[in-house]
């Protein structure tokens, strides 16, 4: 139920947003020039840019360098536990391989977390600086054209947990509709594009 709440909330927030750009339109032509609104597709943009292709390049360098070392520590840790059935339970020489097999399985999990963690945040790092480059862009593009409102298409909006505490999303659309001229993607994209590569 609170998600069904959760998601009517963020609904009318956006009504709320749709009403105050007719508002900010209807003013703009009373007193001038109409207000310009576009839009950009947040999921084509990221998608056209080299920058974001050569961020998941190296993650997955860095996936597959992890796979293979989870591959062999797992292939060590068998190896111990074979070694540990072989031995009788209670004499010295069991013990020793006990001990041997039980760090190197905890060790295999520490690690395990460890890198886990280190790639998650690598990318949230990576993906917010490009977030943040990404506003700048679509501001930049619509200063050079005279734009004077920018939407995105569809976002997901978080909407709550289940009841396994996994997190509940919708995509919202915040355009109903918008023609293609209305469009930026392909500019913004473009801008990225062009600085990604001056700063290489």
């Amino acid at each position: 139920m609170p998600i069904k709440r959760n998601i009517l909330i963020a609904t009318a927030a956006l009504a709320v947003l749709v009403v105050g750009l007719v508002g900010v339109n209807a003013q703009g032509g009373a007193g001038g020039k109409p207000s310009v609104v576009a839009v950009v597709d947040l999921r084509s943009l990221y998608e056209a840019l080299r920058e974001k292709q050569q961020i998941d390049s190296e993650l997955e360098t860095v996936r597959t360098r992890l796979t293979t070392e989870r591959d062999d520590r797992q292939k060590e840790i068998a190896q111990l536990q074979q070694d540990l059935d072989m031995l009788v339970p209670g004499t010295a020489p069991y013990a020793d391989a006990q001990e041997s097999y039980e760090k190197a399985a905890l060790d295999y999990q520490l690690w395990a977390a460890y890198e886990q963690n280190k790639l998650a945040r690598e990318n949230n790092t990576r993906i917010t600086q490009l977030t943040k480059k990404a506003e700048e862009a679509i501001e930049a593009v619509a200063q050079a054209q005279g734009i004077d409102v920018v939407l995105y298409k569809e976002q997901t909006m978080r909407v709550g947990t289940d009841q396994q505490g996994r997190v509940q999303a919708a995509n919202i659309k915040v355009v109903a509709w918008a023609g293609s001229a209305a469009d930026i993607t392909g500019q913004v994209a473009q801008h990225m594009n062009n600085q990604f590569e001056n700063s290489r």
